[in-house]
């Protein structure tokens, strides 16, 4: 009697592979990168509110969408996320302050960006600070005048901290002054001034992260991810979460082991 098999394993092979296909794990699917409507791709370490699982991404990279735009929440203000290199851990964020509707942008009204260092931290091989002087105690220099902000109602002055005049302008302003500072962009060397700041601030400044390597995870074919109720890493696989990477299944193993 011939024997039957090729035709038993092409049966059981198909009904296995048809059930393993339509049971994917449900984090899985949840963490495929999604967007905000700006073509910006969002995956671990970050996530996005009220669309993808909170596990897939890592505590504290929570991203929401706003009128198409991605925005990160930091304490101090909400800022607009212009690129993300997942290669490099580098985020571009924008003030958020320069892209909304506002004829009031007073720097003095933002507060200082202060972030977990285990989070995000300033880029200072690329950033530089751009301080905003105001509620000065006395007055200012008209030598200085070049550096008062046409945009603000208040008395207020901007100039970044490499400039020449910074010690001139905070003797100037005398002990009552009020100043604040936000990272910018690393300039051409021109002098940024009251009258053209604003596009300093409108490029946005680079943050890098740290959180856990995906790499591994990825090549395997599994989305990385974080499980909050054991706080630690895992690598979301179509089968199930694994802790560093997807492990060949058993269905897979049986498949293989038929063929010889």
């Amino acid at each position: 009697m011939k024997k039957q098999y090729p035709t038993i394993f092409l049966f059981f092979s198909f009904f296995f592979l048809f059930n393993y296909s339509f049971s994917l794990d449900p984090i899985f699917e949840s963490c495929v990168p999604k967007d905000c409507g700006d073509g910006i791709n969002i995956s671990y370490p970050f996530f996005i509110h009220d669309i993808q699982d909170p596990n897939c991404g890592y505590p504290g990279f929570e991203l929401h969408c706003n009128n198409r735009s991605t925005i990160l929440q930091l304490p101090e203000s909400n800022f607009t996320v212009k690129h993300i290199d997942y290669n490099k851990s580098r985020i571009r964020l924008q003030s958020s302050m320069f892209t909304s509707n506002r004829t009031d942008h007073c720097l003095s009204t933002i507060r200082n960006i202060t972030s977990d260092p285990n989070r995000f931290m300033i880029d200072n091989n690329t950033t530089t600070k751009l301080y905003s002087i105001s509620s000065c105690s006395s007055n200012v220099s008209r030598v200085l005048e070049k550096y008062r902000n046409r945009l603000c109602e208040n008395e207020e002055y901007v100039m970044v901290k490499d400039d020449t005049n910074f010690k001139n302008l905070t003797d100037g302003c005398g002990r009552g002054g009020k100043i604040v500072a936000m990272p910018v962009e690393l300039g051409g060397g021109g002098v940024v001034d009251g009258g053209n700041y604003t596009k300093v601030v409108e490029k946005g400044f680079d943050m890098r992260w740290r959180a856990g390597d995906c790499d591994v995870c990825e090549t395997s074919g599994g989305r990385c991810g974080f499980n909050r109720t054991v706080f630690q890493f895992r690598c979301y696989c179509p089968d199930r979460p694994h802790m560093v990477s997807c492990k060949p299944g058993k269905i897979f193993r049986f498949l293989l082991f038929c063929t010889h």
